[in-house]
């Protein structure tokens, strides 16, 4: 069991998310992952999380790059980190043209270069305490922490897909971290990530793949997958990316 873990999208009330995760940590998962979307704030569902477990791993799948500052993501990570001394993983991603755009009335562009600046932004400030950026999306003049990081160095997971992301990730994360994934499917996927590293100089042995797999509980086999059914159906009519995704798996 030691490397499994569980994720929430935030369907749950947020305390109901933290007992649940208080258990898990009891029982000896590994981790614990939170994502930003329609439910209670990740971050602080995670801090309450920090406050009420020891061991368990607490991540974001993911925080969008697009919706939070970069600033404003190290901030909240650091926070976190600080809570569960040394235990939170950040796990950035683009999210959806169909959420960034009609949810939060943002433009849905520059999405790799804005990942990429953010990934630098959010390590510098780690770090160093401060920075100062010039980028083709980010410019930041002079933002400081206020407080020191319980670390320097809090590992970065990016979501991806397909290879031009997952190549993203080999060459600047800790982690490359997937979602509706087949097994065939994470063996090109851990290619690509090596691909990556390797490009960048960097061990692909030292850049982990995690994947989210959706799971539902039953009495028989066909029960539990037809718990499934909506949920599959939802993602694949709403997000091109997961459609695509799922059609190349037949």
């Amino acid at each position: 069991m030691e490397r499994i873990g569980l994720s929430f999208s935030g369907g749950l009330p947020p305390t109901d998310i933290v007992d649940c995760i208080q258990l898990a940590d009891e029982l000896g998962y590994e981790s614990a992952w939170m994502a930003e979307g329609h439910g209670g704030d990740q971050f602080s569902v995670l801090t309450a999380c920090a406050l009420r477990t020891k061991n368990i791993l607490l991540g974001t799948s993911i925080t969008s790059v697009f919706v939070r500052s970069a600033p404003t993501i190290a901030m909240a990570a650091a926070t976190v980190d600080h809570f569960s001394q040394g235990r939170f993983v950040l796990g950035l991603g683009t999210s959806h043209k169909v959420q960034v755009e009609p949810e939060h009335g943002l433009l849905f562009e520059k999405a790799v270069p804005r990942l990429r600046e953010c990934v630098q932004i959010v390590r510098s400030l780690l770090q160093k305490g401060e920075v100062s950026y010039q980028g083709s999306v980010y410019n930041i003049e002079n933002f400081d922490f206020w407080f020191e990081p319980f670390r320097k160095e809090i590992p970065i997971y990016v979501a991806a897909v397909f290879p031009k992301m997952l190549e993203v990730c080999g060459e600047i994360a800790q982690g490359a971290l997937m979602t509706w994934c087949t097994l065939e499917h994470a063996e090109t996927a851990a290619y690509h990530v090596a691909e990556g590293a390797k490009r960048a100089g960097r061990n692909p042995n030292e850049v982990e793949v995690a994947t989210l797999l959706p799971c539902a509980a039953g009495s028989s086999g066909e029960g539990a997958m037809e718990g499934l059914k909506t949920n599959i159906a939802r993602y694949a009519a709403r997000f091109p990316r997961y459609r695509r995704l799922m059609e190349n798996a037949g």
